[in-house]
């Protein structure tokens, strides 16, 4: 029965836009969580003081918008098991709260100014206001728990899978920030990060959905194991798009920033020895040291070393294992809204 899912999957997937074409159904879908997700994200905000400018902080990362891939992976796992996706959207609101938490911590730690095309949080308010905001978020994300009408077991379940796989991803950043300034970062090395800081988030919100719908164990082991590659398989993407200008943020704000990205690693052990020295030597400057002639050399080189290539072809092969992890669950439209949700991952332009 697997082996006929696998080669019907095989089929079915050669049939799906590829890069850069967009799925629809998948963005429609993510329109339709966004708009029935925004009134629970409102609802949290009754919970933040009024005070100045944390309430209007707070307002306004909710209110910029966002993917909502983590909550349509929730809603998605939730479904999968016959469970209504409005049963969902109580955690999904909370895995949104988490994002909100990182992205405002992340353009402090990387110095980004911009965030869905618009200022980002610190840059508006000052760096210590930015931390707070920031920080708000994590007992927002409690208490969309708590509130919902879950029963208490499964709430504190909830609670720990929160608390499990957001251990996980603040490893993943801690390794991030330790690959910065490497010059002897491995694939290996990339991959593992990638699982923990991207991937980690992905099973918290797929996880927690399947626990919601009343997976068991087993599948919810394979959903984690899913959500982990396809994770992956979205850093990479995203690692790309950083280049399109097509992520509400300045072109090259991972070089700027030094980051090691899987492109980088490519471009690194392609090059010739004079030009890694000059890769590196230009990653490591201070990001207000750096100029529109080194993001050029960079982008160039990446060029020449066929790392766009490499990447797609490596994103491409890991979503391919994300998706094996699943193809054994019952035919339904949650099942295939996930894969497609993972294709989309991996070819997503913006």
């Amino acid at each position: 029965m697997a082996t006929r899912l696998r080669a019907d999957y095989a089929e079915w997937l050669r049939t799906l836009p590829q890069p850069p074409g967009l799925d629809r159904e998948v963005e429609e879908f993510l329109t339709e969580v966004d708009r029935r997700l925004v009134p629970h994200l409102k609802k949290s905000l009754r919970y933040v003081p009024k005070v100045e400018p944390l309430n209007q902080g707070m307002r306004h990362q909710i209110m910029s918008g966002g993917k909502r891939i983590r909550a349509a992976l929730c809603v998605c796992a939730c479904e999968l098991f016959s469970t209504p996706s409005l049963r969902g959207l109580d955690f999904a609101a909370a895995i949104e709260h988490m994002q909100n938490f990182t992205l405002v911590h992340d353009d402090i730690a990387d110095g980004d100014e911009e965030r869905r095309a618009q200022r980002s949080i610190w840059k508006q308010f000052g760096v210590p206001h930015g931390i707070n905001i920031g920080d708000t978020f994590v007992p927002l994300a409690a208490l969309a728990i708590l509130d919902a009408p879950y029963a208490d077991s499964l709430k504190i379940r909830l609670l720990e899978v929160v608390s499990h796989f957001g251990l996980e991803m603040v490893e993943g950043q801690s390794l991030d920030i330790n690959m910065r300034g490497n010059e002897s970062v491995t694939v290996d090395d990339y991959l593992e990060c990638t699982r923990k800081k991207t991937g980690a988030f992905l099973a918290m919100a797929t996880v927690g959905g399947g626990i919601v719908g009343g997976g068991d164990d087993a599948d919810l082991m394979k959903l984690r194991d899913f959500a982990v590659q396809a994770g992956v398989a979205f850093q990479i993407r995203d690692d790309m798009l950083d280049l399109e200008g097509t992520k509400g943020r300045a072109i090259g704000s991972d070089i700027l920033e030094g980051k090691r990205t899987l492109l980088v690693i490519h471009a690194a052990r392609n090059a010739s020895k004079l030009q890694r020295k000059h890769l590196y030597g230009i990653l490591d400057k201070p990001r207000e040291q750096k100029t529109g002639r080194d993001l050029t050399w960079v982008i160039d080189l990446y060029r020449r070393t066929n790392a766009h290539e490499y990447a797609d072809l490596t994103s491409a092969r890991i979503i391919d294992t994300a998706c094996s992890h699943i193809l054994d669950f019952p035919e339904s439209v949650a099942k295939y809204r996930l894969l497609r949700i993972s294709k989309y991952l991996s070819g997503r332009t913006h």
